[in-house]
């Protein structure tokens, strides 16, 4: 990552970002944190938390990890505890955990079915729920829930998917309408198809990945996947000063795959 900012766009501000081991999530936390956050990484993976940690100390970052799994309101509960425990108080909240069963829904199974919801949606719930009243004791702050183009649009084989991202969505509208008067701001940030393990997870497990590829790119205006930088590009506006009067609003950063119908 590159060298700090002192003065960033998101200077003395604490950030908890979920899902901060891979992906959009570890994106998310190096950026937050060149842009002058002090990061609570969370997620599951202990190893690969240290590892982000390190990276973000050795750039002249500050940052901590906490293990949690956002889909146990107890774990989530103590995470925003032991982020007001570490730095004193909470300014962002940034949910980037997420999981992608994939089928329809006769193909899903109840397993798949309860971890897309507790995940996707359960997840950002959570964070929300504990979440609100930290930003209330900070004097406000901003809300960032991960949800997806998938969120806006069905696609096939997705059912689980895209009902739970379809449920971060206006879960971000419900909280907005709430959190106003706190001087909290809620938003909804919504990838298209971007270059993270999961995705490329999914191409390796088609039985054509070059065809699978094709599936993501063919529709793409801008004709390419995403970098998960682009994606932590957004996160900071959403999380900094710039977005003050961003509410409620629906982020959708997906190479224009929403834009059209196809002809």
């Amino acid at each position: 990552m590159s060298a700090v900012r002192h003065g960033g766009r998101l200077a003395d501000k604490v950030a908890v970002i979920t899902g901060a081991t891979s992906g959009l999530g570890w994106a998310g936390a190096v950026r937050f944190a060149e842009e002058g956050a002090k990061v609570v990484a969370a997620s599951r993976r202990t190893a690969e938390g240290a590892e982000l940690v390190h990276a973000i100390e050795a750039a002249g970052g500050e940052a901590v990890f906490v293990k949690c799994d956002v889909a146990d309101p107890s774990d989530v509960e103590r995470l925003i505890a032991s982020a007001e425990a570490r730095f004193g108080l909470v300014n962002v909240l940034y949910h980037s955990a997420g999981v992608m069963p994939t089928g329809t829904a006769p193909e899903t199974s109840e397993a798949d079915w309860r971890q897309a919801i507790d995940v996707n949606l359960g997840g950002a719930f959570w964070l929300a729920k504990f979440g609100i009243p930290a930003l209330e004791r900070a004097g406000g702050g901003s809300i960032i829930l991960t949800a997806s183009e998938l969120g806006l649009v069905g696609a096939r084989s997705m059912a689980a998917y895209c009902a739970a991202k379809g449920g971060v969505v206006n879960l971000v509208r419900a909280l907005a309408v709430d959190c106003g008067p706190l001087g909290i701001r809620v938003n909804s940030l919504c990838p298209g198809p971007i270059d993270t393990p999961m995705l490329r997870g999914w191409f390796e497990a088609a039985s054509d990945r070059a065809a699978a590829e094709h599936v993501q790119t063919d529709p793409l205006p801008l004709g390419r996947v995403g970098r998960p930088g682009e994606i932590a590009d957004a996160a900071v506006h959403l999380a900094s000063d710039a977005s003050s009067y961003m509410t409620g609003s629906v982020m959708v950063v997906d190479g224009g795959a929403t834009a059209w119908y196809g002809l």
